[in-house]
């Protein structure tokens, strides 16, 4: 039976993934990703079973009908939390050893994004989720990793390290690693390599679908605004600095801001517009530089032709 277990990373296209690319495949049988958190990421590292683990993935073979069909696992969370930085990496490489105590022979696949980018997105979404801090307080407040509370890590994406880490325990054939420029520069060429390397069925009317926006981000406009409003929603842990918690009132604001940034002049001004000013670009420049050396070794691409920060950028 093939088998595939997609971990993220987030703001990858994770959402295109799992409500189109997975779940409109004839061939695809997705996991429901609460069953997923259930059985891997919600039971403490005393208490997790890898034997009722393999059970419960025996019972998920029932729904797989042909040699043809994949059972597939996606869940970015798999990867680590963005704003907890993977709880410090613990998450990441705990959750890599119960996926192999379980399912040792499955295929990986691994979606990652050039830095200057993804910790844009990643900001982006921290807001939308209910953040108020500016992007300088939220990338470095904490001056390093911090057990105590959820924060940001520049660690969490370098990637090498979790790539290197599934090889150890996969297998370097079994490891597929995605590139999300490629992706969003021709969605069509992009999943035709992918079934390929996979060996999965390629369907065409799937490249043929809708490709709006999943998960539509925040404009700067709209950032602006929610850095306030955010201070009267209290329902997710990331927000340290609510004053009170108002009902029905982030679903109201978030209505707002979705019409505004549907607005032609709002999305001109964020395609010219970017939250990282030059001090930040150094600095993400400078810390992922020798950990994407390592990863152009290991994925034999030179990782410049995509925009990732490295020591002589083109």
């Amino acid at each position: 039976m093939n088998t595939l277990i997609h971990i993220g990373y987030h703001k990858t296209g994770t959402t295109f993934f799992q409500d189109i690319v997975f779940k409109k495949h004839p061939n695809v049988r997705l996991i429901d990703r609460s069953e997923v958190q259930r059985v891997f990421l919600k039971v403490g590292s005393f208490s997790f079973n890898p034997d009722a683990a393999i059970r419960w993935f025996s019972g998920q073979k029932n729904n797989v009908y042909s040699e043809k069909d994949w059972l597939v696992i996606s869940d970015e969370e798999l990867s680590g939390n963005i704003h907890t930085g993977g709880n410090g990496g613990y998450l990441a490489k705990e959750m890599a050893g119960r996926l192999f105590s379980v399912l040792p022979d499955a295929q990986i696949s691994i979606h990652i994004r050039n830095q200057y980018e993804m910790i844009e997105s990643v900001y982006r979404q921290y807001i939308k989720k209910g953040g108020t801090f500016n992007i300088k307080k939220y990338l470095f407040d904490n001056d390093g990793f911090n057990h105590r509370f959820p924060q940001f890590s520049f660690e969490h994406f370098e990637y090498e390290k979790l790539i290197k880490y599934y090889i150890s325990l996969f297998g370097k054939d079994n490891i597929h690693i995605f590139i999300y420029e490629e992706m969003r520069k021709n969605i069509d060429t992009f999943l035709e390599k992918y079934y390929l390397e996979l060996q999965m069925p390629v369907v065409k009317d799937i490249i043929q679908i809708d490709k709006k926006r999943v998960n539509e981000r925040l404009s700067l406009v709209s950032i602006f605004f929610a850095r306030f409003t955010n201070r009267f929603y209290g329902k997710d842990p990331i927000n340290r600095r609510v004053i009170f918690h108002i009902p029905l009132f982030n679903k109201l604001c978030r209505s707002v801001y979705k019409g505004i940034d549907r607005m032609p002049l709002i999305k001109h001004l964020d395609r010219k517009g970017s939250l990282l000013n030059g001090e930040i670009r150094e600095y993400i420049k400078e810390h992922y530089a020798k950990s994407n050396e390592d990863l152009s070794d290991i994925l034999g691409i030179d990782l410049r032709c995509y925009g990732y920060p490295m020591g002589d950028e083109i």
